[in-house]
């Protein structure tokens, strides 16, 4: 998810006393009970929860006003992308087939979410999706490693992609410019590959022109796998440069880009592994890294950092979501949690 920035809707002046409704605060999202999971949505610090629909993996969109989240399919039925309003209502499906549920965008302007839909084995597609009418868009067909939208707008792309299931993924960073909604008569743009080194992939597109994406490295020198390390370049491919240089154990993979903050200037990652998870932010200049948790296996779990990136949002208690978890926020520069929500995982924002 790229850093949000909040929406401020300005009525007039002959409106400027009245109160705003309690449910424009409704922005921050997350799941209770996981072994029937439930989404919530709640006021950014936790309070006047109110349950929006079974599911899990909860996003908000950028202007606070829909939640998108994952219903696991029962029997024959797949996995549905359902979303709603956080100001009340019956959910509703988007889409059907969803898979990989961090494979997921939304457009900076609300109106669109990009995805990934298809059978559990075999190629998938990656697409857009109008959320107003349900019409999607097939941006590409293959095996995908994160997708991002450019910050400015909702027409432009990036995406990982390889073309098989192949461990380590020969994935490769691609970038395209969307059709507008309806359009029609129009011939279809073809992706522009950004890399082509066939380790490339988890692109989050940034600020000031940049995308941060993590590039798989020693795999030959590696018993277990690769490990990941970010990777910066402009938003046409050139200027790679490397960004960290993290120390990664074996069975861990490191980091991987979670959100940068709207002026460009800090930036959230999750440095993962067998049995770990946990928050870390870095400097997209020098690229010095910072633990906000002590734990490895049960720590901080970061999923979101507010637009200013002054705090970060995620939860405690481990990857696994369970009974005992928190909803808490930290100051990106470290600090003692603020618990927002007990008994509860998998957060979100638009903070």
């Amino acid at each position: 998810m790229i850093g949000k920035l909040k929406s401020l809707v300005v009525l007039s002046a002959l409106f400027s006393c009245l109160v705003i409704p309690a449910t424009s605060q409704a922005t921050l999202v997350f799941t209770r009970n996981p072994l029937k999971p439930t989404v919530y949505v709640a006021k950014n610090n936790g309070s006047a929860a109110r349950k929006v629909g079974s599911g899990s993996n909860p996003r908000i969109s950028p202007d606070g006003q829909t939640v998108a989240f994952y219903r696991f399919g029962q029997g024959k039925q797949p996995s549905q992308l359902m979303v709603a309003s956080t100001s009340g209502g019956a959910p509703r499906q988007l889409a059907s087939g969803w898979q990989e549920p961090f494979v997921f965008a939304w457009s900076p302007d609300s109106s669109r979410i990009a995805v990934e839909l298809g059978p559990e084995v075999g190629k998938r597609r990656l697409v857009v999706i109008d959320v107003a009418t349900g019409v999607q868009q097939t941006i590409a067909s293959g095996y995908f490693g994160g997708v991002s939208f450019a910050p400015q707008g909702s027409d432009q792309l990036a995406f990982a992609m390889s073309a098989s299931e192949s461990f380590p993924p020969r994935s490769d960073i691609y970038r395209i410019d969307l059709l507008p909604p309806g359009a029609v008569s129009v011939a279809a743009v073809e992706p522009r590959r950004l890399t082509s080194d066939h380790r490339s992939t988890s692109p989050l597109w940034g600020p000031n022109e940049q995308i941060v994406f993590v590039k798989h490295l020693g795999e030959k020198s590696r018993k277990y796998g690769p490990k990941n390390d970010l990777f910066l370049m402009k938003e046409d491919g050139s200027g790679v440069k490397r960004l960290t240089h993290t120390k990664v154990g074996p069975l861990l993979s490191g980091l991987s880009p979670t959100e940068w903050s709207a002026n460009g200037r800090r930036l959230l990652t999750e440095f993962g592994g067998q049995d770990t998870t946990y928050a870390v932010t870095v400097n997209p200049r020098t690229g010095t890294e910072k633990t906000l948790t002590k734990e490895r296996e049960v720590g901080f779990v970061g999923t979101a950092l507010s637009a200013d990136g002054k705090v970060v949002l995620g939860s405690l208690g481990g990857f696994e979501p369970g009974p005992g978890h928190k909803v808490v926020s930290i100051p990106y520069t470290g600090g003692k949690p603020r618990v927002l929500v007990n008994n509860a995982s998998e957060p979100d924002w638009n903070r």
